[in-house]
C-alpha cells in the first residue's frame, strides 16, 4: 500500500493482493479469537504455555478476561535467561508439565503444551518430552501446540491449533448417521442451512463448540464426513481425510445463491440423501430477497463498510450488497483469498470502492469521520469509521447459507437502529467466548 494515502481504490489493485508484510499495525479491535480462546473449547482439557514472561502476560490476561473457570484451564511455565544459558529447556517443559498435572484439582483428559519461538530457535527436542509424558500419563492425550509469531505467515497459530487438537482422533468405524463440523469458533445452529437440512434427515452433528464431555470429542472419529466452513479449518479437514479416511467437504461461506445450492447438493449426495427440491430452493431465495429488500428500505442511502474480521469473504459480501442497491463505502482486509471472479466483478461494480489494509502500518492514522451515519460490519470497520452503528461479530458467527444471509440482514438492521458503545466493545478479547457456555 502506498505511503501517501491510507487506502487504494479496487480499480488500482491486482487480484493477487496482500497488505504490506513489513511493519504492521495492530488495531485496538480485540474481538477475533486467538489460540487461548480456541483451546479453551476442549472439554476436560488443559493448556500449558511455555514462554518468556513478556509473552505469558498476554496469555494470562486474555484468559483472565474469560473468568475464574477459564483460568483453571490454564497453566504457564516461564522461560528465563538461565534456562537458555543452562540448556535445560527440554527438562523445564517435562518437569514443569509433570508438576502442573500432579497439582491440578482434576485430572485433565487432554493437555495442550504450547512451545514458543525460543524453543524453535534453539532446536529443542520437544517430541522427546511428549514421548516421556505419554508414557508417564497414558490416560492423558498430549498435544504439541505452537505459540510462535515468527511463523504466522507460514504456519499461522489458529489453523495449526485447529488441526493439532484433532490429532488425538484415531481410525474408527464410521457411522453414517453422524457428521462433524470442524474448525468453528461458534455453534452452527438455526442460522445455518446445513444444520437445518441434517436435522430434518436425523443426521447427528458432532461439533466441538457445543461439547461438554471429552468422550463426546473423541467420538468425532466415528463421523463419516467432516464439514468445514472456514479457510482456517482447511488444515484440519485435510489432515483427518488423510489420517482417518473421513471424507472432507468444504461449505463455502458464500453470498452467491448458486454456490450455496451447489454445496448443499454435494452435502446431500455425500450422505446419500434427497437434496432440496427446486420449490424449496425457490422459497429460500424468495425469503432471502424479501429480507434484503426490507433492509434496503430501512437503510436507504446510508453507507456500509465491511471488514474481514466479521466475515470470511468481505469482497463477496460487498458485491452482494452492491448488486442489491446498497451503498458500500469500503472493505478492510489483510489478504485477498477470494475467487478471482468475485474480485473482477467488484472492480466493475464499483471501481472506486476503497480497500484498506487491515494490518497496514499506516492504518494507525486511517480514521475517517462521516457527517452522517455509516454502518460497520465488523469491529475493524466500526473503529476505522469511528461509528457506533455496527454489527459486532467475528468469523461469520455461525451463519451459513440462505438462513445466514437473512440473519445477517437482521443484524445490520439492528445495528442501524441502535448505537453501541464501540470503544468498550471492541476492546473485549474473544467476542462471545464464555467459559460457562462451553468455551
Amino acid at each position: 500500500m502506498e505511503a501517501s494515502k491510507d487506502f487504494q481504490y479496487i480499480k488500482d489493485l491486482d487480484y493477487v493482493y496482500r497488505a504490506d508484510i513489513g511493519l504492521s499495525y495492530s488495531s485496538p479491535c480485540r474481538g477475533a479469537w486467538n489460540i487461548v480462546h480456541y483451546g479453551t473449547l476442549v472439554p476436560e482439557g488443559h493448556q500449558i504455555y511455555v514462554c518468556p514472561v513478556s509473552c505469558l502476560r498476554g496469555v494470562v490476561l486474555t484468559t483472565a478476561e474469560l473468568g475464574f473457570e477459564a483460568m483453571k484451564k490454564l497453566s504457564t511455565i516461564a522461560v528465563g535467561e538461565d534456562n537458555i544459558l543452562n540448556g535445560d529447556l527440554e527438562e523445564q517443559v517435562l518437569h514443569g508439565a509433570e508438576r502442573i498435572i500432579e497439582t491440578l484439582e482434576k485430572r485433565p483428559r487432554m493437555v495442550m503444551i504450547f512451545t514458543s519461538c525460543i524453543h524453535h530457535f534453539l532446536a529443542v527436542n520437544y517430541q522427546r518430552v511428549y514421548k516421556i509424558l505419554r508414557e508417564e500419563y497414558p490416560d492423558i492425550d498430549f498435544i504439541d501446540c505452537y505459540m510462535n509469531p515468527i511463523m504466522r505467515r507460514k504456519t499461522p497459530p489458529m489453523p495449526s491449533l485447529r488441526r493439532q487438537i484433532l490429532r488425538v482422533l484415531k481410525p474408527a468405524e464410521k457411522d453414517k448417521g453422524q457428521v462433524s463440523f470442524i474448525g468453528n469458533c461458534f455453534p452452527m445452529k438455526e442460522h445455518c442451512d446445513l444444520t437445518n437440512f441434517l436435522s430434518r434427515n436425523n443426521i447427528r452433528v458432532s461439533d466441538l463448540t457445543t461439547m461438554k464431555k471429552y468422550d463426546e470429542f473423541k467420538a468425532m472419529e466415528h463421523s463419516c464426513i467432516n464439514f468445514t466452513f472456514h479457510n482456517a479449518a482447511a488444515w484440519a479437514g485435510k489432515d483427518l481425510e488423510l489420517r482417518l479416511n473421513q471424507r472432507w467437504l468444504v461449505m463455502r461461506e458464500s453470498y452467491d445463491y448458486d454456490t450455496i445450492d451447489e454445496d448443499m447438493r454435494k452435502a446431500a449426495e455425500a450422505l446419500e440423501l434427497e437434496p432440496l427440491s427446486e420449490a424449496e430452493i425457490k422459497k429460500e431465495r424468495e425469503m432471502t430477497e424479501a429480507a434484503v429488500e426490507k433492509l434496503k428500505k430501512t437503510l436507504g442511502d446510508v453507507p456500509v463498510s465491511v471488514d474481514d474480521s466479521a466475515v470470511d469473504r468481505p469482497l463477496e459480501l460487498a458485491l452482494y450488497l452492491l448488486r442489491h442497491g446498497f451503498r458500500v463505502e469500503s472493505v478492510i482486509m489483510d489478504v485477498n483469498s477470494e475467487p478471482e471472479e468475485i474480485f473482477t466483478a467488484l472492480q466493475k461494480a464499483k471501481p472506486e470502492l476503497k480497500i484498506y489494509a487491515a494490518h497496514g502500518w499506516n492504518m494507525r492514522r486511517a480514521r475517517t469521520k462521516f457527517d452522517g451515519k455509516i454502518i460497520g460490519i465488523g469491529q475493524k470497520s466500526a473503529y476505522l469509521n469511528d461509528t457506533s452503528y455496527f454489527v459486532n461479530m467475528t468469523e461469520n458467527a455461525g451463519l451459513y447459507g440462505y438462513a445466514g444471509i437473512r440473519h445477517l440482514m437482521e443484524l445490520i438492521g439492528e445495528a442501524a437502529a441502535e448505537p453501541k458503545d464501540m470503544r468498550t466493545l471492541i476492546q473485549q478479547k474473544g467476542w462471545n467466548c464464555h467459559i460457562e457456555e462451553g468455551c
